[in-house]
Protein backbone atom coordinates (compact mmCIF):
# COMPACT_ATOMS: atom_id res chain seq x y z
CA UNK A 1 0.00 0.00 0.00
CA UNK A 2 2.74 2.67 0.92
CA UNK A 3 4.12 1.72 -2.53
CA UNK A 4 1.13 2.62 -4.14
CA UNK A 5 0.79 5.81 -2.36
CA UNK A 6 4.18 7.36 -3.30
CA UNK A 7 3.08 6.27 -7.27
CA UNK A 8 0.25 8.08 -7.03
CA UNK A 9 1.95 11.02 -5.14
CA UNK A 10 4.58 11.07 -7.88
CA UNK A 11 2.09 11.28 -10.73
CA UNK A 12 -0.12 13.86 -8.55
CA UNK A 13 3.53 16.08 -8.00
CA UNK A 14 4.27 15.54 -12.04
CA UNK A 15 1.15 16.48 -13.12
CA UNK A 16 0.57 19.63 -11.28
CA UNK A 17 4.58 20.63 -12.47
CA UNK A 18 2.92 20.47 -16.26
CA UNK A 19 5.60 21.60 -19.03
CA UNK A 20 5.13 24.29 -21.63
CA UNK A 21 3.13 22.36 -24.07
CA UNK A 22 0.17 21.76 -21.48
CA UNK A 23 -2.62 23.23 -22.39
CA UNK A 24 -4.71 25.74 -20.35
CA UNK A 25 -7.45 23.81 -19.61
CA UNK A 26 -5.17 20.53 -18.67
CA UNK A 27 -3.26 22.59 -16.10
CA UNK A 28 -6.85 23.80 -14.51
CA UNK A 29 -8.03 20.30 -15.09
CA UNK A 30 -5.19 18.22 -13.48
CA UNK A 31 -4.83 21.38 -10.58
CA UNK A 32 -8.67 21.33 -9.58
CA UNK A 33 -8.77 17.28 -9.69
CA UNK A 34 -5.64 16.98 -7.59
CA UNK A 35 -7.41 19.32 -4.91
CA UNK A 36 -11.27 17.82 -5.43
CA UNK A 37 -9.44 13.99 -5.07
CA UNK A 38 -7.41 14.68 -2.12
CA UNK A 39 -10.16 16.39 -0.53
CA UNK A 40 -12.77 13.37 -1.36
CA UNK A 41 -9.30 10.82 -0.47
CA UNK A 42 -8.68 12.56 2.67
CA UNK A 43 -12.81 12.43 3.54
CA UNK A 44 -12.94 8.27 3.08
CA UNK A 45 -9.36 7.82 4.05
CA UNK A 46 -9.97 9.11 7.18
CA UNK A 47 -13.00 7.08 7.65
CA UNK A 48 -10.46 3.59 7.81
CA UNK A 49 -7.66 5.56 9.65
CA UNK A 50 -5.96 6.20 6.63
CA UNK A 51 -6.46 10.06 6.07
CA UNK A 52 -3.40 10.88 4.30
CA UNK A 53 -3.23 8.09 2.13
CA UNK A 54 -6.33 8.25 0.87
CA UNK A 55 -5.74 11.91 0.13
CA UNK A 56 -2.81 11.19 -1.97
CA UNK A 57 -4.58 8.53 -3.78
CA UNK A 58 -7.14 10.95 -4.14
CA UNK A 59 -5.24 13.78 -5.45
CA UNK A 60 -3.58 11.73 -7.82
CA UNK A 61 -6.26 10.18 -9.49
CA UNK A 62 -8.20 13.58 -9.21
CA UNK A 63 -5.46 15.21 -11.00
CA UNK A 64 -5.00 12.48 -13.81
CA UNK A 65 -8.92 12.31 -14.37
CA UNK A 66 -8.73 16.52 -14.30
CA UNK A 67 -5.90 16.60 -16.44
CA UNK A 68 -7.68 14.34 -19.03
CA UNK A 69 -10.78 15.99 -19.27
CA UNK A 70 -9.04 18.93 -19.47
CA UNK A 71 -6.77 18.03 -22.12
CA UNK A 72 -10.05 17.15 -24.07
CA UNK A 73 -11.13 20.38 -23.62
CA UNK A 74 -7.67 21.85 -25.37
CA UNK A 75 -7.67 19.29 -28.19
CA UNK A 76 -11.44 20.69 -29.21
CA UNK A 77 -10.64 23.95 -29.08
CA UNK A 78 -7.89 23.60 -31.26
CA UNK A 79 -9.98 21.58 -33.68
CA UNK A 80 -12.47 24.49 -33.97
CA UNK A 81 -9.33 26.46 -34.89
CA UNK A 82 -6.98 24.56 -36.78
CA UNK A 83 -4.70 27.50 -37.74
CA UNK A 84 -4.52 28.82 -33.78
CA UNK A 85 -0.70 29.45 -32.95
CA UNK A 86 0.33 28.13 -29.87
CA UNK A 87 2.12 29.65 -27.37
CA UNK A 88 5.44 27.62 -27.89
CA UNK A 89 5.22 28.98 -31.15
CA UNK A 90 5.01 32.50 -30.64
CA UNK A 91 7.79 32.05 -28.26
CA UNK A 92 9.92 30.40 -31.38
CA UNK A 93 8.76 33.26 -32.93
CA UNK A 94 10.18 35.87 -31.23
CA UNK A 95 13.45 34.44 -29.66
CA UNK A 96 14.26 33.69 -33.63
CA UNK A 97 14.23 37.63 -33.93
CA UNK A 98 10.41 37.71 -35.53
CA UNK A 99 9.13 41.39 -35.78
CA UNK A 100 6.51 41.92 -33.03
CA UNK A 101 4.30 43.60 -36.40
CA UNK A 102 4.80 40.41 -37.75
CA UNK A 103 4.07 37.79 -34.74
CA UNK A 104 0.63 40.15 -34.72
CA UNK A 105 -0.20 39.82 -38.24
CA UNK A 106 0.27 36.27 -38.05
CA UNK A 107 -1.90 36.51 -34.76
CA UNK A 108 -4.75 38.04 -36.68
CA UNK A 109 -4.62 35.79 -39.90
CA UNK A 110 -4.71 32.75 -37.65
CA UNK A 111 -7.82 34.12 -35.38
CA UNK A 112 -6.26 32.50 -32.28
CA UNK A 113 -8.26 33.64 -29.19
CA UNK A 114 -5.53 33.38 -25.80
CA UNK A 115 -6.61 33.74 -22.33
CA UNK A 116 -3.24 33.93 -20.86
CA UNK A 117 -2.87 33.68 -16.71
CA UNK A 118 0.38 35.17 -14.66
CA UNK A 119 2.36 31.78 -15.81
CA UNK A 120 1.54 31.68 -19.37
CA UNK A 121 2.85 35.39 -19.57
CA UNK A 122 6.13 34.88 -17.24
CA UNK A 123 6.60 31.91 -20.04
CA UNK A 124 5.78 34.07 -22.75
CA UNK A 125 8.70 37.31 -21.17
CA UNK A 126 11.13 34.91 -20.68
CA UNK A 127 11.08 34.31 -24.26
CA UNK A 128 11.72 37.25 -25.07
CA UNK A 129 7.73 37.81 -26.46
CA UNK A 130 6.98 41.65 -26.85
CA UNK A 131 4.70 43.76 -24.87
CA UNK A 132 2.81 44.89 -28.12
CA UNK A 133 2.46 41.23 -28.70
CA UNK A 134 1.17 40.18 -24.94
CA UNK A 135 -1.30 42.93 -25.68
CA UNK A 136 -2.67 41.78 -28.62
CA UNK A 137 -2.75 38.46 -27.20
CA UNK A 138 -4.34 39.68 -23.83
CA UNK A 139 -6.99 41.63 -25.90
CA UNK A 140 -8.35 38.39 -27.69
CA UNK A 141 -9.44 36.42 -24.49
CA UNK A 142 -13.65 35.88 -24.11
CA UNK A 143 -14.63 39.07 -22.19
CA UNK A 144 -17.28 38.84 -19.05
Amino acid sequence: MKQLTMFIFLIFTVSLLGCESMGDKTKKGAILGGVVGAAAGGIIGHQSGHGWQGALIGAGAGALGGGLVGNTMDKNATEKNPNHISLTKVAEMAKSGVPDSVIIDDLKSSQSVYELDAEMIGYLKDNNVGDRVLDYMLSTGHKG
